[in-house]
């Protein structure tokens, strides 16, 4: 007769309905009082008050508008083609669509936008689209230097589309020996582990961004970032390569934002994606690089009740660190046949954030909830989280690697192979041979039932009850 581990009845916290709402001034209001007190409001999301870009569409009429950065283009309608723009000042920029009457198309764009960028979107970038416009981009090449040059921005409402295009934004040269770069979020917060002063492009406030067979590169801080959705922002990547050369993040999902890759190689120093608050972030079949880790999840928003969320479906995952790092989140963690190898031996690390603006958890914390399929899976899972619960699901799985202070369940197909002295509680009745450790190692337990169990490699199974 097959020896059985009986479950412990541990109940499942349930997720609460979040209740976030921050507007983009509230925000700015936010951090000025914490890092400006006292002085006038700085709002880093607003444009240069005299920028002009070289074509605006606005209400579906397009029109030059600074004709000096132009070298040679064409505007037909609401396309522009073949547009050559070497924007050298701060107030300068390439394509600006406002409107919602407004369906631009720019095709065979080269756009070099330099100085100090001032905001994020409008007419002083090298491609922006706002307050309701449409604007697709076909065979573009974007080149950007200078702090806070971003290559392309959505906002308001906007949809942005760019196919077989080419963006990179260097930003200014940082690090020891240049003087630092200083201003509000003119630098990304040091809790976010990457450095440098230009995101590559970025959607807020209720818009959406569409790129497909692009490459999206930035030196650091970021090539794919989202702000401020204020209810619901939409960024999807589709065979994309996108590559951060010195510092920084593939993508990010800030609360209410929506992040979805296909088919994307990603080569990033940093990480390949923070996820902030309730943001969520789906990769399929991708082939992922990082520099530290697959992802970040963080908390800063004060509200207890939300959850982010990663899915990672097919493709391949190679971090340097920790694959994915909660650090004082709740998060729902989906792996599913992905191949995935962690530089420091753990799969997922759940720890009390080092940062001061932490959010706190609430009476009845969610937890972290990581869901593993049809996987092979080498890697730790430690939950250093005092205040938030880790709960770990295998289905058709394999998993070799340390647990640490989880709930546990196996369904019959699964099988956990122990390498270092573990600590969990069985949440679902699972045979004695679906576990095992070497000489050794011991697996502390609670169960249903009290037993010790010498398993096939020599470990030690001990259940309390």
């Amino acid at each position: 007769m097959e020896k059985m581990i009986k479950a412990k009845n541990v109940v499942r916290p349930v997720r609460e309905p979040s209740t976030l709402s921050i507007r983009l001034m509230d925000l700015v209001e936010a951090v000025n009082a914490g890092m400006n007190p006292g002085k006038p409001i700085q709002n880093w999301f607003a444009s240069h008050p005299d920028a002009v870009a070289a074509v605006t569409i606005k209400d579906g009429a397009a029109a030059v508008t600074n004709e000096k950065v132009i070298c040679r283009g064409h505007v037909d309608g609401q396309k522009v083609s073949d547009l050559k723009v070497l924007a050298l000042k701060t107030p300068e920029g390439g394509v600006y669509a406002e409107g919602a009457a407004t369906d631009a198309v720019v095709e065979n764009a080269v756009i070099y936008c330099a100085d100090e960028g001032r905001g994020v979107g409008g007419p002083d970038t090298a491609i922006s689209a706002k307050y309701g416009a449409s604007m697709t981009v076909r065979n573009a090449v974007i080149d950007t230097t200078g702090k806070s040059r971003f290559c392309t921005a959505a906002e308001e409402y906007s949809t942005l589309r760019v196919y077989d295009s080419i963006l990179y934004a260097h930003g200014t040269p940082y690090g020891d020996d240049y003087a630092p770069v200083t201003g509000i979020m003119a630098t990304p917060p040091p809790a976010l582990e990457v450095e440098g002063n230009a995101r590559t492009h970025c959607t807020m406030t209720n818009s959406s961004s569409y790129f497909y067979n692009s490459k999206i590169i930035c030196d650091g801080w970021g090539a794919l970032s989202t702000e401020a959705a204020e209810g619901f922002v939409y960024l999807e990547a589709n065979d994309c390569d996108v590559i951060t050369t010195r510092s920084g993040y593939g993508a990010y999902a800030d609360p209410d934002c929506h992040d979805y890759f296909n088919r994307c190689n990603f080569d990033v120093a940093s990480m390949a994606g923070l996820i902030g608050g309730e943001g969520d972030m789906t990769f399929t079949d991708c082939n992922v690089k990082c520099g530290s880790y697959l992802a970040v999840f963080h908390n800063v928003n004060g509200v207890p009740e939300e959850v982010g969320a990663l899915t990672v479906k097919g493709g391949s995952i190679e971090s340097a660190k920790e694959t994915v790092l909660i650090k004082s989140d709740n998060t729902i963690i989906t792996m599913d046949g992905c191949q995935v190898k962690s530089g420091n031996g753990i799969l997922v690390h759940a720890k009390i954030n080092e940062d001061p603006m932490r959010t706190l958890p609430g009476d009845h914390p969610y937890g972290n909830h990581i869901t593993m399929e049809n996987m092979d899976v080498h890697g730790d899972c430690l939950n250093e989280d005092t205040e938030r619960a880790m709960w770990i699901e295998m289905k058709s799985t394999v998993l070799r690697g340390v647990i640490q202070n989880a709930n546990l369940a196996l369904d019959v197909s699964s099988r956990w192979y122990a390498t270092g002295d573990s600590a969990v509680t069985f949440t679902k009745d699972t045979r004695v041979n679906q576990i095992n450790a070497p000489e050794g190692v011991t697996i502390q337990a609670a169960g249903g039932e009290a037993g010790t169990y010498d398993l096939q490699d020599g470990g030690k199974l001990v259940i309390t009850n």
